[in-house]
C-alpha cells in the first residue's frame, strides 16, 4: 500500500471476500508481511518466519466455509504516526452447511503496518500488514457460527448487568466499596447548573 488511508478498506475486503482463491492469495502475499501476526477469538497466528502462510490458510478456509460472504467497511481510522489503522466492519458470514439464516456481525479490526521499500521501486515506501487483530462482541461472534444463540447471549449480558447493579448496591452497603478517612482526592466543585439540577431532583423526591 502506498496510501494506507485510501487503500486499507479495499485491502480488507479483498483478502476476506475475494471472488476467487487466486485473487485472495495474490492480495495476501502483496499486503501482509511474511512474518505477520494474527489474533482472533477463535484462532491465532504467532509471529515467525513464513507465518503469513498460516494466515492465508485461515482466510482460504474462511471462504470455503462461507462461499457467499458480504463485507462492508463502515469506517476507517488511520494513524500515520503509529502506522496503524482501525476498521469498523459489518459482515454476513454463512456456513455452507448451516440450516440457520445468516445474521450480520460487527467487528473492529486493528491493523499494524510496517513501512518497507517497494519491491518494484526501492526508492518508494510501501506499507504491509505486520499485525492483524479482530475484535468481536460475544453476540457478534455467535452470529458467525450459530445465529440463534444471539438472543441467549444478549439475555445473558443483560442478566450480568442486573447482577452487577444488585451486587454493587449490596456490597457497597456492607462497606466493600466505600470512602475511608484520608483516602483519595477531593472531588472538583460542582458547576452552578449541575447544583441547580441536583437541587431540583431532590425537591421532586421530597414532594
Amino acid at each position: 500500500m502506498e496510501d494506507p488511508a485510501k487503500e486499507i478498506a479495499n485491502v480488507a475486503m479483498t483478502v476476506t471476500a475475494a471472488i476467487n482463491p487466486e485473487i485472495q492469495k495474490t492480495a495476501v502475499l502483496k499486503y501482509y508481511a511474511e512474518d505477520m501476526r494474527f489474533r482472533h477469538p477463535l484462532c491465532a497466528v504467532y509471529r515467525a518466519p513464513h507465518s503469513r502462510d498460516a494466515m492465508l490458510a485461515i482466510l482460504q478456509w474462511y471462504r470455503i466455509l462461507s462461499p457467499v460472504l458480504s463485507v462492508h467497511v463502515n469506517h476507517v481510522t488511520y494513524d500515520a504516526e503509529q502506522n496503524s489503522a482501525y476498521l469498523d466492519i459489518t459482515q454476513v458470514f454463512h456456513i455452507r452447511w448451516s440450516p440457520f439464516k445468516p445474521a450480520p456481525a460487527r467487528l473492529l479490526v486493528h491493523l499494524t503496518l510496517r513501512p518497507t521499500p517497494s519491491p518494484t521501486d526501492p526508492s518508494k515506501t510501501v506499507y504491509v500488514i505486520s499485525e492483524h487483530e479482530d475484535f468481536y462482541h460475544p453476540d457478534d461472534l455467535a452470529a458467525l457460527v450459530v445465529p440463534p444463540l444471539i438472543l441467549l447471549i444478549r439475555l445473558g449480558l443483560h442478566a450480568a448487568t442486573f447482577a452487577c447493579r444488585v451486587n454493587a448496591r449490596v456490597f457497597g452497603v456492607l462497606g466493600y466499596w466505600s470512602v475511608r478517612d484520608g483516602e483519595g482526592e477531593p472531588l472538583p466543585p460542582v458547576a452552578d447548573d449541575e447544583e441547580r439540577l441536583l437541587r431540583g431532583k431532590k425537591g421532586r423526591k421530597d414532594d
